[in-house]
């Protein structure tokens, strides 16, 4: 049977963007896309063209969206044979529009479509014997409430060895923080490596800054990797904590960035890498990938990763 190095689960989709700043999405004007996405499928596919031997779980349409988003998969070397097709229901979709200010908002198509569909029955642990790491997202967990029942067997059953990797990821557009953390609180108690973005150590922990909310999960004997964003991140395990600097490159579309930053942490990881180099490699990944449109499209070969790593 068949080993991987990551496997995760949740919602594909594809995205479908505004072509110009400041247009809501309450208003006519023009879009570009579709661009396979979603916050696992992101990560799985930037860890895949950094070398790990990856899986999927989840579930699309019998649609071209949902072979937009699984053909970019299999090209980035992804194991997609636990991807179900489900004829009865569409391939999830996310609408974006960006302001000027930077901020994004969101309108997903994913609960009561083919990602909604997900249940327990999807996660077939005997084929998971062997994975190293397992990545969860509070997103997925989000959808609905077979989503986060799928996540709970795959906790359950998953062999000690297995480690898992948690990206809280809040989205209030899909539910409320309350609402996510207390369902996301047995994935947290078993992972190992959290990957918290800003203000999210402090809402899941209770803590008063961030970083306090990171010491007291470090202090669990978990590892955390605070990402935030430009400034590069931050890395705190039991013992020390470590500030990895970013790479200052043009934004073209930063959507994704911090997925690329969470699989390529792992694939560094797993290939043995030291923390520090860990975070330069992340750094370095999610940085590549905000120079393209599209939540996949920047994600960088091994080859191009490592000519950038030589160059800055």
């Amino acid at each position: 049977m068949k080993s991987y190095d990551i496997v995760t689960i949740g919602p594909l989709l594809c995205e479908i963007m505004r072509k110009e700043l400041d247009k809501p999405l309450d208003q006519a004007a023009d879009f570009t896309g579709p661009y396979p996405s979603g916050d696992t499928p992101i990560m799985l596919n930037a860890a895949a063209k950094l070398g790990a031997d990856c899986a999927m779980i989840g579930v699309v349409g019998d649609d071209g969206f949902g072979r937009c988003v699984t053909s970019r998969l299999k090209e980035s070397g992804v194991d997609c044979s636990m991807i179900r097709v489900c004829p009865d229901a569409s391939t999830g979709v996310a609408f974006v529009s960006y302001s000027s200010d930077g901020s994004r908002n969101f309108l997903y198509h994913v609960r009561d479509a083919a990602p909604g569909m997900l249940t327990p029955d999807d996660v077939e642990t005997e084929r998971l014997k062997g994975t190293k790491w397992v990545h969860i997202t509070g997103f997925t967990m989000s959808t609905n409430q077979m989503s986060a029942q799928a996540v709970y067997k795959l906790v359950k059953e998953l062999p000690e060895e297995t480690r898992i990797s948690f990206d809280p990821n809040i989205r209030p557009e899909a539910l409320s923080v309350e609402e996510i953390k207390k369902m996301c609180g047995p994935v947290i108690e078993r992972a190992s490596v959290i990957f918290p973005s800003k203000s999210e150590a402090v809402m899941f922990t209770g803590a008063a800054t961030d970083d306090q909310g990171c010491r007291q999960w470090a202090s669990q004997g978990k590892m955390v990797i605070l990402k935030n964003g430009e400034a590069g991140c931050r890395i705190f395990t039991k013992d020390q904590v470590v500030d990895v600097p970013s790479f200052p490159v043009e934004e073209v579309d930063p959507t994704g960035a911090g997925d690329t930053f969470c699989g390529a942490f792992l694939t560094a990881l797993i290939q043995g890498k030291s923390i520090r180099e860990c975070g330069r490699f992340a750094n370095a990944a999610g940085a590549m990938s905000v120079g393209k449109q599209g939540p996949m499209e920047g994600a960088p070969s091994r080859a191009e990763l490592e000519a950038f790593l030589q160059e800055n």
